[in-house]
Formats: structure tokens, sequence, C-alpha cells
């Protein structure tokens, strides 16, 4: 037991807003306006669009009963359209006879009619006559776009679409297929407050229940219907299905390998495909010097109970001495078919063992002496002799298998990323995967935000000396988009890890190109999707020397993380010898592996909390990072010590608890006056919460792909409890769309990520994260005698208040300039505290 653990926070409120009138949204685009205006004019383009539509579908349809193909569906016409965002649901566009297939950028919608689009023509006379339920609404449906050309644009993604003019019909493509099988649910979650007796109410509740598990059945139905079709196309055109894997909300996703032609015809016909994109590829660093091999060190296994962490990687050398007594040998798997060895193939000096070596040696490995490893290491090899994941395996499936395969492991260290940025609007099928799990199986990913290589031949992945080639240096080259974090470090869920350098080089020839505290020269940057912080956390990782009178970039032992190496063939046991992002990943793995030992009851949310909570941020930029900040280091460099335990001068509040849409989770923290008034020093206030929820991929933006999802508020400068659970209640009543974020006020705290980016200075907005850290330095005077936080319940896609959030909450205070025991001080205060009942506010 640490000697200053973290305390469960004071908990005081759990309540649930009464039901409010719906005051109205934002006014409407200046495009619907107008339409509005001219209804004849934009009516009679509607309609014209939708006719020529139709009459391309009827030659498409006949072309391909002539080469004796049959389009499935064949009533069902793909579309893109364009609709005003701000006052259209475009979900709604199933009452058009329009399925939606995906949301994409700039209020495009990627559809299909399932009547020939005669719903939609009905409506639009509507329109056009002032008539009917439908005779505005057209208004807001800006374009029908009748040029097929959207099909490539809009599908296609990556490296695919660069090729797909070259693209022979009888080459065999391997590819991933993105298919819509979701089913809007437009009803809401009935009211209690609408019902004079709890007997109607219940009632229903029930229906709406029934309801629910109605649209499931015809999701599963339709989702059962297009793996059968795709399997036709497969049969037509001598394809071969590896997997499927299912998200089971949304969204299918299909890996296939199949000719050049029957690629075409998928793309250019099948209805229901929102993005198509060749199978990826995936790298890894590969060591080139090595280290002296004299290690005289007694290694001791970790004891029965130490935590487990399951390495997906190359393989691991299971006999390796350094290694060999934390291995968890019977569960070894190897996922490479008719590759039976769970041993690390990669040239020369290994992968998958370095990474597992970097969980149980963090910093240096001793050469002499004793040490006790502190974690189990399980082993998953999925990258076979290539350092490829073979064809036949599909990635969102295979991490769905190894996580069945090892039931009683938390935490997952993923050091395999693809090899270029990630460049789509929608959440990959890898990244989903894991979110998926995190979940739905309490467990935690660690990933590697992914690497720029040293030198690439592919212009659209420069690598380093490429972008210097080009006259963008370090680190101006890591803001362009090919510098942008690779799938799966996208991934909403899962602690993505860049890498930094920890020490300044330099001799008569060459210089380090980052120096100490720095962001790598090759780690893959930020921001993540939609605007969310990523990478979570860096750690070191290595860096690379650049030539003082050249153009060389090479790389030098002092400045190279000490890894174990595989001697499989012909390396030392140790060495300094690769850098990389997959390196610094481990490492942090190692401070979930240190939670989950002192902490095994806790959930994985809030070991991902607690790391990011013990974060920092260099201390060139601290107190006033950018936003180019951020996308290098994330929340900053973890720190064991503060993730595990406290100080005299600093306290740990946490707490575990779920909430619902439209609810709050009230805390406060007492202030006693020994903290309050004048005084000569500084408080720095940390706030971390963490949270997952069930997710959808066809959409686009943060609040679109989560079912639900939550935030934090604070009290303001000197804001009693009365005051901020008042002010709370007021804003839940006032949330009624998405940007919720009240004005700012001069006694607002300044946290450094606000939950409005128009408050900081570095373009953050705290709440399109679902780990959403920040901190402030607060002056004793400042404070009130309450500190108070709110977690607040908001709707995303899912309408079932029945489907809470599950959150882990960390709040800190530090004493900075001066010697107090702030531990003993708060933790004395809160005794007295009572949690209340659950109350309607």
């Amino acid at each position: 037991m640490p000697d200053f653990p973290h305390l469960k926070l004071p908990y005081k409120v759990a309540g649930v807003i009464k039901p409010k009138t719906w005051k109205g949204g934002p006014p409407p685009g200046q495009n619907t306006i107008d339409n509005k205006n001219q209804r004849k004019q934009h009516g009679e383009n509607l309609g014209n669009s939708a006719n020529e539509l139709v009459a391309k579908w009827r030659k498409t349809k006949e072309e391909k009963k002539v080469e004796g193909i049959e389009i499935p569906n064949e009533n069902d016409i793909p579309l893109f359209l364009k609709v005003d965002t701000a006052v259209f649901k475009f979900e709604s566009l199933i009452n058009w006879g329009i399925e939606v297939i995906a949301e994409e950028e700039d209020g495009y919608i990627i559809g299909a009619s399932v009547d020939n689009l005669e719903t939609f023509q009905q409506n639009v006379e509507q329109f056009i006559n002032e008539k009917g339920t439908y005779k505005d609404t057209a208004a807001k449906i800006w374009e029908l776009i009748t040029d097929d050309s959207w099909r490539v644009n809009e599908l296609l993604k990556g490296e695919l679409g660069e090729i797909w003019d070259e693209i022979d019909d009888g080459e065999i493509y391997t590819v991933q297929l993105g298919i819509s099988c979701y089913v809007s649910n437009l009803k809401i979650y009935p009211s209690r407050a609408g019902f004079d007796s709890e007997e109607k109410y219940n009632e229903k509740v029930s229906a709406f229940n029934e309801y629910e598990r109605a649209l499931q059945l015809e999701r599963d139905s339709r989702q059962m219907g297009r793996e059968s079709e795709i399997e036709k196309y497969s049969a037509i055109y001598a394809g071969e299905i590896h997997d499927i894997w299912d998200n089971e909300i949304d969204a299918l996703h299909i890996k296939i390998s199949i000719c050049g032609k029957g690629l075409k015809d998928l793309v250019q016909n099948y209805q229901y495909l929102y993005e198509v994109k060749l199978e990826a590829n995936y790298s890894v660093y590969e060591g080139e010097i090595n280290e002296d091999d004299r290690f005289e060190v007694e290694v001791i296994g970790p004891s029965d109970g130490a935590p487990k962490v399951c390495i997906i990687d190359s393989g691991i050398q299971e006999n390796h001495r350094l290694i060999q007594p934390a291995i968890d040998t019977e569960n070894s798997h190897s996922y490479v078919d008719e590759e039976d060895s769970t041993a690390d193939h990669v040239k020369r000096s290994g992968h998958g063992t370095k990474v597992a070596g970097a969980v149980l040696y963090t910093d240096t490995i001793p050469k002499v002496g004793q040490i006790k490893l502190e974690s189990i290491i399980q082993n998953a090899r999925i990258l076979d002799k290539e350092n490829s994941i073979p064809t036949n395996k599909f990635e969102p499936k295979l991490m769905q298998q190894i996580v069945s395969d090892f039931p009683n492991t938390k935490i997952f260290n993923l050091s395999v990323s693809e090899d270029e940025a990630f460049s789509g609007s929608h959440m990959p099928s890898l990244a989903a995967s894991i979110d998926k799990l995190m979940h739905d199986k309490d467990i935690l990913f660690l990933v590697s935000a992914g690497n720029l290589k040293l030198t690439s031949t592919t212009s659209s992945n420069p690598g380093i000396r490429e972008h210097y080639e080009s006259g963008e240096v370090y680190p101006e080259y890591l803001k362009v988009d090919e510098s942008k974090i690779s799938n799966p470090g996208v991934s909403y869920f899962a602690i993505t890890v860049g890498s930094i350098a920890n020490a300044d080089y330099e001799d008569i020839d060459y210089k380090s190109i980052a120096g100490r505290n720095h962001i790598s020269p090759f780690s893959r940057t930020g921001g993540g999707l939609w605007g969310c912080v990523k990478p979570d956390v860096v750690e070191f990782g290595g860096d690379f020397v650049k030539n003082k009178n050249s153009e060389e970039i090479t790389t030098k032992e002092e400045i190279c993380p000490e890894l174990v190496n595989s001697t499989l063939h012909g390396a030392k046991a140790v060495g300094r010898d690769s850098v990389g992002t997959s390196f610094s990943t481990p490492k942090v793995s190692y401070i979930a592996s240190r939670l989950h030992s002192e902490h095994p009851d806790e959930t994985a949310q809030m070991y991902r909390a607690l790391i990011v909570q013990s974060a920092r941020l260099p201390d060139h930029c601290f107190n006033n990072p950018s936003s180019s900040d951020f996308a290098f280091f994330g929340y900053g460099i973890p720190n064991v010590e503060r993730a595990l335990s406290n100080s005299e001068s600093r306290i740990t509040f946490i707490q575990n608890g779920s909430i619902e849409p439209k609810r709050a989770d009230i805390y406060k923290i007492i202030i006693p006056e020994e903290l309050r008034g004048e005084k000569d020093y500084r408080i720095l206030a940390e706030i971390s919460l963490a949270f997952t929820s069930k997710t959808r991929m066809t959409r686009k933006g943060s609040h679109s792909y989560l079912a639900n999802w939550i935030e934090w508020r604070s009290s303001k400068y000197n804001e009693n409890f009365g005051s901020f659970r008042n002010r709370t209640i007021e804003y839940l009543e006032a949330e009624d769309v998405e940007d919720t974020s009240v004005e700012d006020a001069a006694d607002s705290i300044r946290w450094i990520i606000r939950e409005n980016p128009r408050y900081s200075n570095n373009g953050i907005n705290r709440n399109n994260s679902t780990v959403q850290k920040s901190w402030a330095i607060i002056d004793p005077h400042q404070f009130a005698e309450e500190f108070s936080i709110a977690i607040v319940g908001h709707y995303g896609w899912d309408r079932n208040i029945e489907n809470p959030v599950p959150y882990a909450l960390c709040v800190s205070f530090e004493a900075l300039d001066v010697e107090l025991n702030i531990y003993e001080i708060l933790s004395q205060a809160q005794i007295e505290i009572e949690p209340e009942q659950e109350i309607e506010i």
C-alpha cells in the first residue's frame, strides 16, 4: 500500500433534470432560405435530378443483365445528396424512401433509394405545391448529385483511389469493404412526466424496448442479406472472402480478394458500400547497431498473481534469458497459419521481443545483481516472416479472437500500426474493433501512434529524408497531413502513445534532431479524428541525428532506448539499435501493469484515467501549450509514481460511476480554511475523465460516433456548491443541441483545455475526446469552501436512456512553491461528507 494512496472522491448528488419544452434549434442555412423562396425552381431541379438518376440506373441494370449479372435489390438506387445539416435530421430521409448509408463531409450523404425514388418525387411535388407534410422540407435538401464520379471520389480510400485508373480487370486485388447495415431509430425514450401513472409509463417503456428489439432483428436480417450479396459477387468474379467483421450496430466489414473487373462492379454499382480500401501494409523498424552482450544479472520471475500484459506483435523469443521467467508459455498463440512458431522472426534483432522487454525493463537493463520482474508477458504473434499480417487474416476479427483467447487479461499492447497516415472521415475497422472490445470487455489497449520512415519511395508517404530534401525541416514536417497518426492509433478509447527524445546529442559531425523532451523526428502526430486529443501521451522512443555538413540522417546509441534483442538472427542479447513509437508504447503498458497490480479490482477506464492524470507536458510548453504541442505530446509524459500514489504535496481523488443522458453526477471537495485566502503559494488542479460507449462507424464526428457521451464541468472561482448545482441544472435544462457551452465568464477557472475552444488559445475542444484532461493553477484566494465537479450525460445517437456510460474520474491538487502537507489537510477535511440520495433536480 502506498504511503499516500488515492482517495475515493466524496460523492454528493446524483440527479436527473425535469423535462423541458423544446425551444427551437439553429437557424437554417442561406441555401435553405433561398430554396424556399424559389420553390418551383428548386423543386423542379430536384425532380429533374431524380428522373435522370432513375434513367441512368435503368440503363445500368440493363447493361448488367446483358453481361448476365443481376444487381441485388435492383430498385435501390445509389444516391449522393447534400442537405442542410443545421436544420435537417438526415436520418429522417427514410421518410423520403432513402436509406442513409453514410454521412460525409460538408453535409453530403451517401444514400440508397429503396423505391426507385418514387417517395422522393412525391415529397418534392408536395414542396412545389406547398401542401402536405413535406411542403417545406425539400428546401433543406440542397442538391441531388447526378454525376456518378462521386462513387470513386467518396468510396475509395487511401492508395486505392490513387491507382484506380490503373486497375487491371484480370488482376486480383485484396480489399476491405465497408458496408452499411444500419436501421435508424427515430423514436425517443418516453419521459416519465408525460404519464399520470407508473403503470402507463412502464407500458410505454416496454413498447419502446420492443420497438428496439424489432429494429435489431431488422438490422441483423439486413446484415445477413448483405453478406450473401457480397458472396454472390465473389462467386461471379472468382473471388475469395477471407473474413467478416460485424460491429453489431451499423457496419459490416469484409476482407475479400477479387479481380479488378469485379472490384469495379462493386464500387460502381453496389448500393450499400461506404468505403473501400486496399489491405493495409504494416511496418516495424529493424535494428542496425548492437551492444555489449555481457549480462550477469539474476532474473527472478514475477509472482503468480502478477498482472498480465499481452504483446500483440511479431512474436517473442520466449527463451531469452532476460525475459523467459516472465513468459506465460502455456498460453502463447501464433495467428499466422502454417507457422506454429511463436518466435520473433524480425531480422535482425526482433520487434516483439523488444516490446516485451520494454514492458519489463522500462529504463535500463541491469548488467549485474538481481532483479524481480513485475509482469507476466503473454505472446500473441500476428506478423509473419515478412513482417505482415497474412492476407487471410482480418485485423478487426483478429483482435476479437485474441481478446477471446486471453480471457483473464486486462492489458493489451499493440505496437504494430499501418505504415501511412490515416486520412479517412470514418473510424477504420481495426480501431473501431479495439473501441468495441474495450467497451464490451472492460480491457485496456495501448497502441503506438505510428512512425515516419527514415526514407520512402512513396510520394504520398514521404520519409524524413524526403521531407528534408523538399525543404520541410523538423519539426514543421510533423505538422503536415502525411505525418499524422496511423491506424489503429486513431482509436477513440485506446491509449495512443507517441515518442519523445530523452537526451541531447552533439559531437563534431552530428547533432540530435529533436533533443531532450522534444517530439521524436519519426513520431506520427495528431490531432486525432474529429478533433480529439491524440496521441494521449508520449514516452521515450529515441531520436535521430543529422550530419552538420550533409543531408545524412542516422542514429547513435546514446539516444536510442536500451532494448532486449531477439538473438535468432545473430544479434546480441541487448542493444540500442532501434527507435520508434513501438518501444515508447510498452513503457506506458508498464505503468498500466503497475496500476493493475496495485488496484486489481479497478476498471480499465480508471487505469486509463490515472495514466493520463499522471502525464505532464514538458516544461517548455506546460504553462501555455499550443495546438501543435497537443498534436505532438498529447497530454504529456506519464509518471508511474503519480499514477500509483501521491505525496505530502499532492493528493488525488478517484471515483468510478456510470451516467445516463440528461443526468448529472455532482461531486464536491471541501477546501478547508488552511488552503483559502491570501497565501504566498499556488495550487495546481488537474482533472481527468475517461469513458467508453457503444459506437457506430457510418457517421462522422465525435458525438455521432458515440452512442452517448459525457463531459465534466467545474465550479468557478469562489463559487459555492449550491450555486454550482443550480448552474448545472440550468445548463442541463438549456441543453438541446450539440454545441452547449455557456458563455465564458471572468470568474470561470482558466483551464488549459476548455469545453469550448473559443475560450482558450489552443483551439482544443475538451469535449471531443473520451479521455478529457485539463489543468489550472489556482491561487488560494480563488477557492470557495467547496470545489465542485459535475459529470454530465448527453445523448449521442442512442435514444435509450437505459444505456448508461461508464466513467472514471480523477481530481488532483498539488501545492506549488511551498512545502505543504496538502494530502493530510484535504483528506481530513473530507471525512464528514456523506453521499445524498438521488434526487430529481
